[in-house]
């Protein structure tokens, strides 16, 4: 290979792979970042008082040392993270993991974390050892308590406000992700395991992501076609209706129309004259609000206030109110007026919150789980703009709109018994949470 060429190629490496950032352009960077929040979030001190994100930031900002591309994602995201909104991001991009057509490899396993403590939860790896439920007590000799420290410098989604659990759900649920962030991509990684409760050593060779799914299915076939929709009932008798909604995405649903998707299941639910219903939107991250009002027309007794939307007064181009208080009235058809038991917990997010919130007022109504992730007062969502900062060459995501639920003023929805997974439950295959909303529906009459 020519010298000039060899040159140009390391060349273009080091810039892309080995760059780093001065003080000076971290500094620009920062300034830049906190004015676009200020100028263009529609509620940066939600969740932070003003004077506390200036200390934060005035912290960043005495940065007096150069820093490589992962170090400043870290750095970054400390002034992001800091308006505790889980709309706002900061991206990851290639520099970081490697886009899915170039084949990154990852840790071929999900987790579960029960505290300081994570355990095998689904195994796609060669090695037939790691059954679920065994604890891993390291990572390339990094102690586990202190390699979830280091991971949760990286977590890049977040729940809104103070949810000690929301981290702990976004590490679990990212965790290969954040291996692949903070150790860079390895042929294999080197575990120390808890097996019959003797502690062993042993290698996991990393795979790409289409090995992963190719396992999954080979290892964990869906029987049920169900299953991939975003809504579907997955129990529908005399007793007990049970409505899964994975997610209030409208391109998901069924013939793409939701509105004869919703009524259906309502319509199927009071030919079986169900007695409760269990409505599952754990994990639930949001969509469109209007999906949600959908579902509330066939729950709610009275006529409710639909959300109301408004744009920060520093958006000249927006209007201020971009919608007004409407009461929508329940549907007269398929009405369920039976008990509503929903599950909820903090994967719960934005438009699932919005749509518990307003049930949780209801007479007929108990929430059954954890504190939801999402706030339950309202959100900053709707609406997004993306820009890229000047330096490191990082993207931002903000939202522009500020939505009002109008269902309360709490800032977090929390359940009215509260129930959390346990470990012998999980080793069990049980769900703690569901199983518990059918002991509650075993006397749904006498409490």
């Amino acid at each position: 290979m020519p010298k000039i060429l060899l040159f140009l190629l390391v060349f273009s490496f080091t810039k892309i792979f080995g760059q780093t950032f001065s003080p000076i352009e971290l500094r620009a960077d920062l300034a830049f970042l906190k004015e676009r929040i200020e100028e263009i979030h529609p509620n940066p001190y939600k969740f932070i008082e003003q004077n506390r994100f200036q200390q934060v930031y005035d912290s960043l900002y005495k940065i007096e040392r150069p820093l490589a591309v992962k170090q400043t994602f870290a750095h970054l995201l400390n002034l992001t993270r800091a308006i505790r909104c889980g709309h706002t991001s900061i991206l990851v991009d290639e520099r970081l993991i490697k886009p899915n057509n170039v084949n990154p490899q990852f840790l071929p396993m999900d987790v579960a974390i029960f505290g300081d403590k994570v355990y095998v939860s689904r195994n796609l790896s060669e090695n037939n050892l790691l059954v679920k439920g065994t604890e891993i007590t390291a990572i390339e000799d990094i102690p586990m308590p202190k390699l979830l420290k280091n991971l949760s410098k990286y977590t890049f989604q977040n729940g809104d406000g103070q949810n000690p659990d929301v981290e702990t759900y976004y590490l679990q649920r990212n965790f290969r992700r954040l291996l692949y962030l903070f150790f860079d991509e390895q042929d294999e990684l080197h575990l120390k395991v808890k097996i019959n409760k003797e502690e062993k050593s042993l290698s996991v060779k990393t795979q790409p992501l289409a090995y992963l799914r190719e396992m999954e299915a080979e290892r964990n076939p869906i029987r049920n076609v169900d299953f991939y929709k975003n809504i579907y009932l997955s129990e529908n008798t005399a007793k007990t209706s049970v409505l899964r909604i994975r997610s209030f995405d409208g391109n998901e649903f069924e013939n793409g129309n939701f509105h004869s998707e919703i009524q259906n299941i309502f319509k199927k639910i009071a030919e079986k004259q169900s007695k409760n219903l269990i409505i599952d939107v754990r994990n639930n991250v949001g969509g469109g609000l209007d999906y949600a009002d959908e579902i509330l027309k066939y729950l709610l007794v009275k006529p409710f206030t639909k959300y109301q939307i408004s744009s920060s007064p520093n958006i000249k181009d927006k209007k201020k109110a971009l919608s007004v208080n409407r009461f929508y009235e329940p549907v007269n058809d398929f009405q369920f007026r039976g008990n509503v038991f929903v599950l909820i917990n903090e994967g719960t997010f934005s438009t699932a919150v919005y749509l518990a919130a307003h049930l949780k007022n209801q007479e007929n109504v108990k929430l059954i789980g954890t504190t939801c992730g999402g706030a339950s007062d309202g959100s900053s969502a709707g609406k997004f703009t993306s820009f890229t900062l000047p330096n490191t060459k990082f993207t931002v995501s903000l939202p522009l709109l500020k939505i009002n639920y109008n269902a309360t003023n709490e800032l977090y929805l929390k359940p009215k018994h509260e129930v959390r997974q346990n470990y012998a439950d999980f080793v069990a295959g049980e769900d703690t949470a569901f199983n518990f909303a059918k002991e509650l529906v075993k006397s749904a009459n006498t409490y």
